[in-house]
């Protein structure tokens, strides 16, 4: 399959509509391009909220991150954004405020059901520009990349989310970087480390640029179900990527990624904090920063992409993306050789304690 890049800034168009008022629990519209669930109030509220933006990791839903983000929705309208699966967020996110004293309006789940319109129809424009919180639910990134690049519903989003709580988990965190790996191109088949590190420029490997945009996300390539499906290799080679490719250089070139049942909660100022879910296994984030320019980095060949520093942060542990530095985690380097990755702490993915 051909390889996709699509490399855009956004431009900053307005656009606002009357919403969609719906029943509790209820399928919302017929509308073609969408379904729209809530529980709660259907009367719009605008109450003051505060800019926060988080990446979990995918798996079980972080619950420490949720309560963050009602908080800084304070008392408003959480909308939940995905393209398959069910209203389920709802009940959860909403039970979950009563149980903290910060019992929301409302939460919202709309389901994304035609990709190729769903961007330009104005209830769910309206709906983006009325909420106080927005997640995206996992999936395929893929999908809201197509729901969303180069349309009304991204220049909402993006003006929206600089004032209020925004995340995502799995496909919702693999979209929120700089420079997504979109698996637009790697359609069903799943990209393996072992695939990326032995050719960068595999047919699997696609990238959707400057989609979404805040304050702290600037040159940073996400992944997600990070140690547990063994993608070091892969995000390394995304890295690699981004420098040989023209998008960054040796010096800007950054990388999140993040374990199951993991979340970082990242403030406007870019302080950061990492909290995991209970009985989580092997929980943590990877903070990845280049030092020099891949050596290779060419279709057809192995990579060697040298001197990559990374900050393994811990439940508790806490990054300044500004300055890129952090407190209570783990710090090592690691090297790629002909496709073949080697830590200075022997472990790639740098152990489990600080």
């Amino acid at each position: 399959m051909k390889k996709r890049f699509t490399r855009f800034k956004h431009t900053v168009i307005a656009a606002l509509s009357a919403a969609a008022l719906v029943a509790p629990s209820l399928p919302a519209s017929a509308a073609a391009n969408y379904k729209l669930y809530t529980v709660g109030s259907t009367t719009n509220v605008s109450p003051t909220t505060t800019f926060g933006q988080v990446m979990m990791g995918g798996s079980t839903d972080v619950d420490e991150a949720f309560k963050w983000m009602i908080e800084k929705a304070n008392g408003g309208d959480f909308l939940i954004i995905r393209a398959t699966g069910t209203d389920a967020y709802n009940q959860y996110v909403y039970d979950l405020a009563q149980s903290i004293g910060k019992p929301l309006n409302s939460v919202s789940t709309l389901i994304v059901t035609n990709l190729n319109n769903a961007g330009s129809d104005s209830a769910v424009i309206d709906k983006i520009n009325k909420a106080e919180a927005i997640f995206f639910a996992g999936g395929n990134q893929a999908d809201y990349v197509n729901f969303l690049e180069g349309t009304p519903a991204l220049t909402a989003l993006n003006n929206r989310i600089q004032n209020i709580p925004f995340g995502g988990t799995s496909a919702g965190t693999m979209i929120q970087g700089d420079h997504i790996y979109d698996s637009i191109s790697a359609g069903s088949t799943t990209l393996d480390s072992t695939t990326a590190l032995n050719n960068p420029y595999s047919s699997l490997i696609s990238f959707t640029d400057y989609l979404i945009q805040t304050s702290v996300n600037h040159n940073i390539q996400t992944d997600t179900h990070f140690e547990q499906r063994d993608r070091m290799g892969r995000f390394l080679t995304f890295i690699a990527r981004n420098i040989q490719d023209g998008e960054e250089t040796a010096a800007t070139a950054k990388g999140i990624a993040v374990n199951e049942k993991s979340a970082l909660l990242i403030e406007k100022d870019g302080t950061a904090k990492v909290v995991t879910q209970p009985g989580a296994v092997n929980p943590g984030v990877y903070m990845a920063k280049s030092n020099e320019a891949p050596l290779v980095c060419q279709s057809g060949s192995p990579l060697t992409f040298r001197n990559v520093s990374i900050y393994k942060l811990f439940h508790g542990s806490t990054f300044n993306l500004t300055t890129w530095t952090g407190n209570g985690g783990l710090p090592y380097t690691l090297n790629v050789n002909n496709g073949v990755i080697t830590s200075s702490t022997g472990n790639v993915y740098g152990g489990n304690t600080p």
